[in-house]
């Protein structure tokens, strides 16, 4: 990596030098390297600046829109995603095999945090593991059957209220794959670990609870197994009883 350093030379014109020194009295020639001043560097062999200089190629990387889930390749591929513009060295890509080194910022300084990221619509992702980017794999299987849950509520006559309500925005499936009208007691929720209390699910996205309008219900989870599925008695105010 660069560092930006004193140095003395024997011209004010970098172009025209013949060598970089460490001193003003220019008597100690400065290390072998490559040395650049306003874009352009030249090369020091020997003590002696070579003959000869090159514009500088750009530092910055290209870049590319992703899709990253920061918790498994099945929840990037199945249930959620978000966008994330990453960066690359020149020649280098997030398809290309060979490629290993994915950057978060383009100065090319910082690496991509770990995560499962995927082009949008791809049904292949890649892992950033420690720093180093993984190979193209295929994405799992994904379970049939997704729902919209809400928030989580300690209470469940929290959702047989009228006010206020709880929207089911949040996409989910189930391991085994039942979908809203067949999720049973015992089933697991697929993805990342949801807080142990009570949801509203749907069907359909953007369902209120607190309405006889539109399809929904109400499960238990603890440590995202399903404990029991309920509804309310009688809105508003509940209780919640079993279908």
């Amino acid at each position: 990596m660069a560092t930006t350093v004193n140095k003395y030379l024997d011209n004010a014109d970098f172009l025209l030098a013949t060598a970089v020194f460490d001193d003003a009295a220019l008597t100690t020639p400065s290390a072998d390297g490559f040395y650049q001043q306003n874009g352009i560097y030249r090369q020091q062999s020997s003590g002696a600046l070579v003959p000869g200089s090159t514009t500088c190629p750009s530092c910055t990387g290209s870049s590319e829109s992703l899709r990253v889930n920061g918790s498994s390749a099945s929840d990037l591929c199945c249930v959620s995603s978000s966008a994330y513009t990453a960066y690359f060295n020149t020649g280098d890509s997030f398809t290309n095999p060979s490629t290993t080194l994915m950057y978060a910022d383009s100065g090319l300084l910082n690496l991509a945090p770990d995560g499962w990221y995927k082009i949008k619509n791809s049904n292949q992702y890649r892992q950033q593991n420690l720093g180093t980017l993984g190979s193209l794999t295929t994405c799992p299987t994904c379970p049939s059957g997704v729902f919209y849950i809400s928030s989580v509520r300690n209470t469940c006559s929290d959702f047989c209220a009228s006010s206020p309500t709880y929207s089911m925005t949040s996409a989910k499936s189930s391991v085994q794959g039942n979908d809203y009208s067949n999720l049973s007691i015992g089933d697991d929720i697929a993805g990342v670990a949801l807080n142990d209390g009570y949801y509203a699910y749907s069907d359909t996205f953007g369902q209120q609870s607190g309405t006889l309008v539109g399809n929904w219900k109400i499960m238990q989870l603890l440590n995202n197994e399903v404990l029991d599925i309920l509804e309310c008695g009688s809105i508003p105010g509940g209780p919640c009883v079993n279908p």
